[in-house]
């Protein structure tokens, strides 16, 4: 018979007391039958817990009555969330211990402590637990694992050199960003330069500095790289061409203030000789400052590339800036003679009105006297010309053209410019001065025609006259002129000389609201398009303007400049407006010069101009316009024909007086809104020979000249050859043709090679 044995187990008892489902009793339940335990569960105490080997309250108070009653073989163990109790402790009972948890949970390993604790024979009756947030924990570990996802997904080797290779490059063109913020406050100092504004300057020049060297100096710790690498030319001359400017802009406000300060001195009388050497003084650092700007100047116009259309005009403006300050600086080296010093200098000025054009730029209604001494302007007076030649007590006999189309018997001051040359109405002015009212001992002389008057104007803004009680500006300028020259005329009447007056007096004492600079270019354009014209006695000075084309003089057309073979020719032709009317405001003038060179090396040339009459009746101030065209000519040229409008010309002047040119005058007449052509044929005296050889033409523009459309047409036979040029014309087969406009002196040459 077989035995069989069964082990019988002491399973005890215990029991959980909690009104509170928690989530950790579960696990706690799970736990405790680790220990054989038989679990039971209540939301209330019972009535008798002596059966019990183990009770756990959670959060309950048991009272002291309970506990006498219980026998020591029931441990019992209080567990309270967040809360400190231990005043059951007082109570001598030995089976009694207490567990303080402070935290939203319990996981395993706080199980793990709070059974060891409760069924440990220890004498320790207090336990005090710290458990972490199960949301805070998750939290935490959610961060941790996302931390350790996006490392362990950033830190791989591709991505790793994608990063480090994209922040060297980011360090490498870091230094575009100040440089950009740069180029912004560069734009704003040009564009208020341009409009004249100089409020804000300072305060943008001082940004523009902060922003270029931060450039700089960011370019230059990278800048090894962009050599190792020979790409290093183009941020090298953008980033120096940036320092240059800002370097140019302090240069050019410093100048600017000096500048003012020079016109203050220069207006201010009784100057003694402290302020005398002080205004020299600022004069000789502004030719430094202009020494400075042009370096800078320069080195800018090399580092902007050539053939890139945004920067055209960039570079047309610093050729054009570059070109003044050349001028600018030469001229202040004559500032002893120019400013009078230890001398009075008496300067002439003419007023030429050239919408009455006249040879030497206009009808001349009225003149003044500029005195300048010791660097002060001392005076300046207004004469209308009536008042002088109203003197002229003999006979002077006019040039045949105005005896015979303005029917004056007498020569005049009024009419003295009837010659293309400046100097040569110059003396002839002198001379009738002298006669008229004994006027003498001019150092120099200066023609301002109306166009340069309104150029000036334009510089300087609205003027108001109080003594007349007008704003006067370049557009009205013209008309409120004629209303006071022409308005109750007669010969003796002031009132023309009395606003010319005013308003050169409102100039001067507005002078420090002026704008140097708007006031210089003005100037410049009005001397460089022949709307005012300068001659000075002094020989060294005039020499630096007749090398600009700023004295209205005749050019030797001779060939000076070239060792090969040069054959020149020349052009001048110029208007009389003998019609005693201002119809020249209402006329367009045109001219289209062909030039056909055989095979044998012949030179024929046809000159075409076209009039046309814009006026719009035969009344005053337009009308018909009787001119009397003169045209200078190449010494020996031959003269075929001249026509007007296919009509053969017969009668017509013709000059050979002169050292080197032929003139030829005739007069015509244009009648209001028609239309002529003139038509000139000439040939040269002049061959092209073998071999290489310059063709050279001088196309003079006559004082006081609205800016006329220029054609050139050459034609060159199959055996003669375009070589080389200095203009940009189009070519079409044997035929090169260029238009420009005559706004200035030209002067052309084609170097040609004849088999």
């Amino acid at each position: 018979m077989m035995l069989k044995t069964e082990i019988v187990l002491d399973r005890q008892k215990i029991l959980i007391v909690t009104k509170k489902n928690y989530p950790f009793i579960t696990l706690f339940k799970e736990y405790l039958k680790k220990y054989e335990g038989e679990v039971y569960l209540s939301p209330i105490i019972p009535k008798s817990i002596k059966q019990f080997n183990c009770c756990f309250f959670i959060n309950e108070d048991i009272n002291s009555i309970l506990i006498k009653e219980l026998s020591e073989k029931t441990k019992l163990i209080f567990i309270f969330f967040n809360q400190d109790k231990n005043t059951i402790l007082n109570q001598k009972v030995s089976n009694i211990k207490i567990i303080n948890i402070h935290g939203d949970a319990i996981n395993s390993t706080d199980i793990d402590k709070i059974l060891w604790f409760s069924f440990s024979s220890s004498k320790e009756k207090y336990l005090k637990l710290h458990t972490i947030s199960p949301k805070k924990n998750l939290i935490k570990n959610e961060r941790i694992l996302t931390s350790k996802k996006i490392l362990t997904k950033f830190f791989k080797p591709k991505r790793l050199v994608i990063f480090f290779t994209t922040l060297l490059i980011f360090f490498h063109i870091m230094f575009i960003f100040p440089f950009a913020i740069s180029v912004f406050f560069t734009h704003q100092i040009f564009s208020n330069i341009k409009k004249g504004d100089f409020k804000n300057i300072n305060y943008l020049l001082a940004k523009n500095q902060k922003f270029s060297h931060l450039t700089y100096n960011l370019y230059q710790i990278v800048r090894p790289t962009y050599l190792f690498f020979s790409i290093a030319i183009f941020p090298d001359n953008t980033v120096d061409a940036l320092v240059k400017t800002h370097k140019v802009f302090e240069k050019g406000y410093e100048s600017y203030l000096n500048v003012k300060e020079i016109e203050k001195l220069f207006l201010k009388k009784n100057k003694n000789d402290e302020e005398k050497k002080y205004l020299s003084l600022r004069i000789k650092k502004l030719k430094e400052a202009i020494n400075s700007l042009q370096d800078n100047l320069n080195s800018i116009n090399q580092k902007i590339p050539l053939g890139i259309p945004f920067f055209k005009e960039e570079k047309n403006l610093l050729i054009i800036a570059n070109d003044s300050l050349i001028k600018l600086e030469k001229l202040l080296d004559y500032h002893d003679k120019i400013f009078g010093k230890n001398k009075l200098s008496k300067y002439l000025v003419f007023f030429a009105n050239n919408r009455e054009l006249r040879p030497g730029g206009g009808f001349l209604g009225s003149f003044g006297i500029l005195e300048i001494k010791n660097y002060t302007l001392e005076n300046i007076k207004i004469y209308d010309v009536y008042d002088a030649d109203g003197q002229l007590k003999v006979h002077i006999e006019p040039p045949e053209p105005i005896r015979k189309y303005l029917k004056i018997p007498h020569w005049f001051l009024r009419d003295s410019n009837f010659s293309p040359d400046f100097f040569e109405n110059y003396q002839q002015a002198k001379f009738f001065l002298e006669k008229e009212m004994n006027l003498k001992d001019f150092d120099g002389a200066i023609l301002l025609t109306t166009s340069a008057v309104e150029k000036i104007l334009d510089a300087i803004g609205t003027i108001y006259l109080p003594d007349f009680n007008e704003n006067i500006n370049r557009d009205n300028f013209y008309l409120k002129t004629q209303l006071y020259s022409e308005k109750n005329f007669f010969p003796g009447s002031i009132q023309k000389k009395n606003f010319l007056s005013s308003l050169t007096r409102q100039i001067i004492i507005n002078a420090d609201q002026i704008s140097p600079i708007s006031l210089f270019r003005a100037i410049k354009k009005s001397l460089d398009e022949k709307q005012m014209v300068v001659y000075f006695e002094n020989e060294s000075l005039q020499k630096f303007f007749d090398s600009w084309h700023w004295s209205g003089r005749l050019i030797n057309p001779l060939c000076q400049n070239f060792t090969t073979n040069c054959l020149p020719d020349y052009l001048f032709f110029y208007d009389a407006n003998v019609g005693i009317n201002k119809a020249n405001y209402y006329i367009n003038r045109m001219a289209t010069l062909k030039i056909r060179i055989d095979k044998d090396g012949d030179v024929f040339n046809n000159l075409t101009i076209q009039y046309k009459n814009d006026s719009p009746s035969e009344v005053f101030p337009g009308g018909i316009y009787r001119n009397y065209l003169q045209i200078l000519l190449p010494k020996n040229a031959v003269l075929k024909t001249i026509t007007k409008d296919g009509v053969l010309i017969n009668q017509f002047d013709e000059d050979s007086g002169f050292d080197f040119l032929k003139k030829i005058g005739f007069f015509f007449e244009v009648p209001p809104k028609k239309i002529v052509l003139i038509k000139i044929d000439y040939q040269l005296p002049y061959k092209i020979k073998s071999g290489k050889q310059i063709y050279q033409l001088i196309v003079q523009k006559q004082i006081g000249s609205f800016n006329n459309d220029l054609i050139l047409e050459f034609t060159l036979p199959s055996n003669i050859s375009l070589i080389n040029k200095n203009f940009i014309p189009l070519v079409n087969g044997e035929n090169i043709i260029y238009n420009t406009n005559l706004d200035t002196d030209k002067i052309f040459f084609l170097e040609l090679n004849k088999n």
